[in-house]
């Protein structure tokens, strides 16, 4: 399980990323103006005063201290004066600037007042990323996620309704200047590619059979730029996508890849101790701009992935957010406790309604049992499916590592040979939680690791990717994936074992794994 989980972490001297977003200043705007009825009369009207009791959605306004906020996700109890913060901050209210009135009334919707100054004029040329502002015709307007070519004035809506612009309100000003694509942290730009159906809340979703290698995202990254690398087409490192990349020059058909792995505290998190921030700037355009959709994938093996608020787990999506974003992986190993798989499951169920159509899937450990007790996943596991399926989350899978059962026997897999069968038994597998928990083959994914596993005598060959994606595409399953691309290139030497950065199979060629996979499954 260390090899198929980075051996590469062991080494870094990173530390982990704290929070280093902080709220926005105080308003401190009344009390240098003078006061009187004429200047209240100038100023945007109070929205309804916050109230502590109160639920407020996405997109809804309330006043505090002769300040408006607008409520980024749906938030109660956490006071705007001391959470608020840019959109995009984590925070779950921003300040749209001084405002006139009793801020009397109930709370909770209307629209956004005005917000002083226009911002830079909207230009359809132009790349948005999240959190940008714009105007036009006399309205500012803030870009929901990475948006091109839509016309703020007939594709905005509140946070939350799936329009890429959310109105803040009326503006004064020629709204000129500026270049209005800063927002974000995945770069500018680009095009956005096909990526899906594009989504509601800025992201894709899977069509069909998801089929996408894990990339271990510090091998052979660039440890200068964040560059995602691989050596498997080679030899030597080349980036992932762009120009001389591995997409562009030797896996043209790869339409998808999920990133491994991201660790620590959603909207804290980071990548093999690359903040989260650098990792998203440095790559995440750059895979939207090649159109390769993308999973995000969380945990592993050596490490753990945790999630305690809604505001974090918006933070969190926010920052990978594209139309080729398709997936959330939650893939959990290291042993969290049943609160915080809970905890992981409620914020999944909160996403859910910020982005309806982004999948979430939850990677586990299983055998393969072949003895009629249907033994699979274990006992975190267990406790996994079940939270799962009590929650309420309807864009979920279950996806399951078919690798490193152990000792062979009818058990723990389907034997031949002496040996676990890795294609009959990765079948086994989904038949066993499909009986077991009657989770049906349509939110069924399996991950098998290529070549020779972490026990040795367990080799995943080029005949099981026959088998597995025979079954898969014939009984529906909702994706493919492997461990690791990375990997998917033979040994300089007799290796035996695992390695991190090839499969340890004699006479394989670099790719065949990946190319397998596709021409089986016709792409």
């Amino acid at each position: 399980m260390f090899v198929k989980r980075s051996a590469v972490w062991s080494s870094l001297v990173f530390g982990m990323l704290g929070s280093a977003v902080g709220t926005g200043a105080s308003v401190t705007l009344l009390a240098a103006l003078p006061t009187g009825a004429a200047f209240a009369q100038s100023l945007p009207a109070c929205a309804a005063a916050w109230n502590a009791a109160t639920a407020y959605s996405g997109g809804a306004t309330a006043s505090e201290n002769g300040v408006n906020y607008l409520a980024n996700w749906w938030t109660q109890g956490d006071d705007p004066a001391t959470n608020n913060g840019p959109a995009g901050s984590g925070k779950p209210w921003t300040s749209q600037g001084a405002c006139g009135g009793s801020g009397g009334g109930s709370g909770g919707g209307g629209t956004p007042p005005g917000s002083g100054d226009c911002d830079a004029a909207w230009n359809a040329a132009t790349a948005y990323n999240g959190g940008a502002t714009v105007s036009e015709n006399g309205v500012n307007y803030r870009a929901n996620w990475w948006t091109q070519g839509d016309d703020p004035a007939t594709h905005n809506g509140p946070t939350g309704s799936g329009q890429p612009w959310t109105a803040i309100g009326s503006c004064t000003g020629s709204g000129s200047g500026g270049d209005g694509g800063s927002g974000g942290d995945g770069g500018s730009g680009g095009d956005g590619g096909s990526g899906g159906d594009g989504g509601s809340g800025g992201t894709g979703s899977p069509s069909g059979l998801l089929f996408s290698p894990y990339k271990d995202v510090t091998i052979n990254l660039d440890w200068n730029t964040n560059v995602m690398r691989t050596a498997a087409a080679t030899g030597s490192p080349i980036p992932v996508v762009g120009a001389g990349s591995l997409v562009s020059t030797a896996l043209p058909n790869l339409g998808a890849i999920t990133l491994a792995f991201a660790t620590g505290e959603c909207g804290s998190e980071n990548w093999g101790g690359v903040p989260a921030s650098s990792f998203a700037s440095a790559n995440i355009q750059a895979l939207s701009n090649a159109g390769i959709d993308y999973v995000v994938s969380t945990g592993g093996q050596a490490g753990t992935f945790t999630c305690s608020s809604p505001a974090g787990m918006a933070s969190f999506i926010a920052r990978y957010a594209s139309p080729h974003l398709v997936g959330i992986d939650f893939d959990i190993e290291g042993g969290q406790t049943q609160a915080q798989i809970n905890s992981l499951v409620a914020q999944a169920v909160y996403a859910q309604g910020l982005y309806p159509n982004l999948r979430f899937s939850f990677t586990l450990a299983t055998l393969a049992a072949s003895d009629g007790s249907y033994g699979g996943v274990n006992g975190l596991g267990d406790m996994v499916v079940r939270a799962v399926l009590a929650s309420g989350l309807q864009n979920y899978t279950i996806n399951l590592m078919t690798m490193d059962y152990g000792s062979a026997g009818p058990g723990i897999c389907v034997v031949s040979g002496g040996k676990c069968d890795m294609g009959q038994s990765a079948i086994q597998a989904a038949l066993n939680l499909e009986h077991t928990y009657g989770v049906p083959a349509g939110k069924i994914e399996l991950t098998p690791m290529i070549g020779v596993n972490d026990v040795s005598s367990e080799t995943f060959t080029a005949a099981d990717v026959d088998t597995v994606v025979s079954y898969a595409a014939s009984h529906g399953l909702a994706g493919l994936h492997f461990w690791s691309l990375d990997r998917d290139t033979p040994c300089s030497g007799n290796m035996t074992t695992a390695s991190p950065t090839c499969n340890s199979v004699s006479g394989t060629s670099p790719l065949q794994y990946s190319k397998r996979f596709l021409s089986d499954l016709g792409r």
